[in-house]
């Protein structure tokens, strides 16, 4: 990464957050120079003051914001277009095409057919940025007076969360996410999954969908398109996935950025046993895929990934 600023330190990396007038809390210029603070990544200049938004966090905005994500069905979530900078996507696009076989646990049982980066990747400049910026003290808070939620913490190792990729033929069948963190047991309380597919058709499939619970009746359908930024509330009922799978021209890919975040406890609903995922739909599984899916939450995602590595090339054998 290349990186120019003013005179005076880089507010995003090192200096204090200020306030822009009484409606902005992200970080601004910190001189009057005419050089804006920025980073250069793959030769695109970022000027920090717009990798995010700040409309979206000027209180009336927000205000509006929590009364949508509120009171939404069939649980509380919101769907946010632009609240990232194009460019920024573009670049974590990118980066996909930079981590190695090792980045990435693969999934393929009769659930899904996907793959996500492994606890600790080091990301690329673009994706890290991009955490960095959801996972900011001014961004915590955001998300606190949109949700409700007080309290609520990060997860820098990404566990389950990062970038996320589907293939063709891929697919997430409907799911209740894991209640607790695998290592710290914080109630996994939102889910914030930014889209990064550029010119993405409904005819493509893989739809973010969310179900009744109880119905079992799909009530939204969300399209993963570019820039589109999904925020949604997890609980024991929030049934969700892709079940249609992906269908895009050329071998393209269904790419996201994803990241979950947890409170010491909760009481909005009463707790209950720690569970991995979820899949109350019923779907014909082998024992096999049963003993994988077990297996996942219990032994080091590195294990499994080697196991699957060798059961490939013992086929190609």
């Amino acid at each position: 990464m290349s990186q120019q600023s003013s005179t005076q330190e880089n507010p995003f990396f090192a200096g204090p957050w200020r306030r822009k007038g009484e409606a902005s809390y992200w970080p601004q210029q910190a001189s009057r120079s005419k050089d804006q603070d920025h980073v250069v990544i793959g030769g695109v200049r970022l000027n920090l003051n717009e990798v995010l938004n700040e409309d979206f966090l000027a209180p009336k905005k927000t205000t509006e914001l929590a009364e949508t994500f509120r009171a939404a069905k069939p649980f509380p979530h919101l769907v946010m277009e632009g609240l990232f900078s194009p460019q920024l996507l573009e670049l974590i696009h990118a980066d996909f095409d930079n981590l190695g076989w090792s980045n990435w646990i693969h999934y393929d049982n009769c659930h899904e057919l996907k793959r996500g980066s492994m606890p600790n990747t080091r990301f690329g400049t673009a994706a890290q940025l991009y955490f960095s910026t959801i996972y900011s003290g001014p961004f915590l808070n955001f998300l606190s007076r949109v949700t409700g939620i007080q309290g609520l913490i990060t997860d820098p190792e990404f566990h389950g969360g990062g970038l996320h990729e589907i293939p063709q033929g891929g697919k997430f069948s409907m799911h209740v996410d894991f209640n607790q963190h695998r290592v710290t047991g914080l109630a996994n309380r939102l889910v914030l999954i930014t889209y990064l597919n550029k010119d993405w058709l409904p005819s493509y499939g893989a739809a973010l969908e969310f179900w009744d619970f109880e119905t079992r009746e799909r009530k939204v359908s969300i399209e993963p398109m570019f820039g589109r930024t999904a925020l949604f509330y997890q609980s024991s009922r929030s049934l969700h996935g892709h079940p249609d799978p992906v269908n895009a021209p050329k071998g393209r890919t269904r790419r996201s950025a994803t990241a979950y975040f947890y409170s010491n406890g909760r009481t909005d609903e009463v707790a209950t046993q720690c569970h991995a995922t979820l899949f109350p739909t019923p779907v014909l599984r082998s024992r096999h895929d049963r003993i994988l899916n077990a297996a996942k939450y219990l032994l080091p995602p590195v294990v499994i990934d080697a196991g699957r590595k060798l059961k490939g090339l013992l086929r190609k054998g």
